[in-house]
């Protein structure tokens, strides 16, 4: 469904980039304030949307009758988050501490299936800003261009955090503004305090400048000219024009390999070849063109990673990793009160204030979270909730899948959308990257633009 320019509103579009850009500045946005001010700013651009499409200014470029089964899982996940959250919920169904509370206090008290419902309330305005980026990007991205810029944005934007963490790594810097990041002159993390985190947020800058760089090359291949003329053409696109591009990637893969995250460096390369893969089985980029590109890109990732040291993930066994410090005693511990809490959960955020009911005198660190995204997911919302908002992630994957398959021209935004898919299911199987706000939000943006252009432009998007 074509949107007329005049009823466009790319203030709202631009106001949704915006905020996603700034979003690492203040620590990955891991601070009350930031994530807050996150959910306000995409509280009031869903609300003037909604408004202007009340009003006949705006119109749907993506239905709901076209995006049910995206929305679905993501809905009833809220609806049991909100149910955790509330007193509503039937005794037999709250935590047994609100129990225990009331007898050592002598009071009634208003239980909830939550530990701690204002945690549970935090991380739902968290899920609905995260929604909402979707939301507007799926809606504006609808147009080829506008989805080029979103992955021109994230890696752009990458490659600046990118360059300010090489500043910060060469020079031993421990403040950012006046944000003041713990000191790790070992491995390079920019303006997150995690570098497993960073690792995730400059692989998808990656992934979205491979994608872009993809669709610059197939552009100078396609010339008519031939002999010299098209040699001087390819050169002319490609690095001439394409250099901004060609350097963002070669300056994200450097700082990448810095981190010294092997998880993440995996995570990163494992959606690089499902990029390659799915253009190769698209019609966008010929196989041998896309051989090559990839070719060249794992003699430059090998390369680098050499350069990086010894302490990069394909020097040293995944597996010796994994077991190293207190990770599998946290897995075993986080197994023990998934039994423990059934199919109900402890309430979704509330995993740190659990733990501390297992944890023993052989776990001495601070146990925030549980290094494994879907363990805690799974112990905070229960099996059944914890699938739901699995199947929202694996949608997604289907629907890029289902793009590469029937887009020619357009193919590389629905492959971006599978690669940063398959990025961060890795990266989250030891990781935490996206409980990190501004991890999250840069990945819902890349989807937004990802199944937004799942469809022709010359097919209705309420059809798949």
């Amino acid at each position: 469904m074509a949107i007329s320019p005049r009823r466009d509103a790319p203030i709202l579009f631009w106001a949704t980039v915006t905020l996603v850009v700034l979003l690492p500045l203040p620590l990955g946005s891991i601070y009350q304030w930031s994530w807050a001010l996150m959910a306000l700013v995409m509280g009031i651009v869903l609300a003037f949307w909604s408004v202007r499409v009340a009003f006949g200014q705006q119109e749907v470029a993506v239905g709901l009758r076209g995006a049910w089964w995206l929305l679905l899982p993501f809905a009833l996940c809220i609806l049991w988050i909100m149910l955790q959250s509330s007193t509503v919920t039937p005794v037999s169904w709250h935590h047994p501490l609100w129990q225990s509370t009331a007898e050592a206090l002598q009071i009634d008290l208003d239980g909830a299936v939550s530990l701690n419902p204002f945690r549970s309330s935090s991380g739902l305005a968290r899920l609905l800003a995260y929604g909402s980026i979707f939301w507007i990007s799926l809606q504006y991205c609808r147009r080829a261009a506008r989805a080029r810029q979103v992955l021109l944005v994230v890696a752009y934007a990458g490659c600046v955090y990118a360059l300010y963490g090489l500043l910060i790594y060469l020079t031993g810097f421990e403040s950012l503004l006046f944000f003041h990041r713990p000191p790790n002159p070992l491995d390079l993390s920019g303006t997150f305090v995690n570098h497993d985190t960073f690792a995730t947020f400059a692989g998808l800058g990656l992934v979205c400048a491979t994608g872009l760089i993809l669709v610059l090359i197939s552009q100078a291949k396609a010339s008519g000219s031939s002999g010299k003329e098209r040699l001087l053409h390819f050169a002319d696109v490609t690095i001439g024009r394409g250099w901004p591009l060609l350097a963002s990637w070669l300056v994200l893969l450097v700082a990448l390999v810095l981190t010294h995250s092997r998880i993440g460096l995996l995570s990163t390369i494992t959606g690089l070849v499902v990029l390659v893969l799915a253009s190769l089985f698209s019609r966008a980029t010929s196989r041998r063109l896309a051989t090559a590109i990839a070719a060249t890109g794992a003699v430059l990732v090998a390369a680098v990673s050499l350069m990086g040291g010894g302490r990069t993930l394909l020097l040293q066994p995944l597996e010796s990793w994994l077991m190293l410090g207190e990770r599998p005693l946290i897995a075993a511990k986080t197994m023990e009160a998934i039994n423990d809490a059934g199919m109900l959960g402890t309430g979704f955020g509330t995993f740190e204030e659990t733990f501390r009911f297992y944890r023993g005198s052989d776990i001495t660190s601070t146990v925030s979270v549980a290094h494994s995204t879907y363990l805690e997911n799974i112990l905070e919302l229960g099996w059944p909730a914890a699938m739901l908002l699995f199947a929202v992630f694996a949608a997604f994957f289907v629907a890029s899948a289902l793009g590469v398959n029937r887009r020619r021209r357009d193919a590389v935004y629905p492959a971006v959308g599978m690669a940063a898919t398959v990025l961060v299911a890795v990266q989250s199987i030891v990781d935490f990257s996206l409980q990190i706000p501004a991890v999250t939000a840069t990945y819902m943006l890349i989807m937004g633009a990802a199944c937004a252009q799942c469809w022709s432009s010359r097919r209705p998007a309420d059809a798949w």
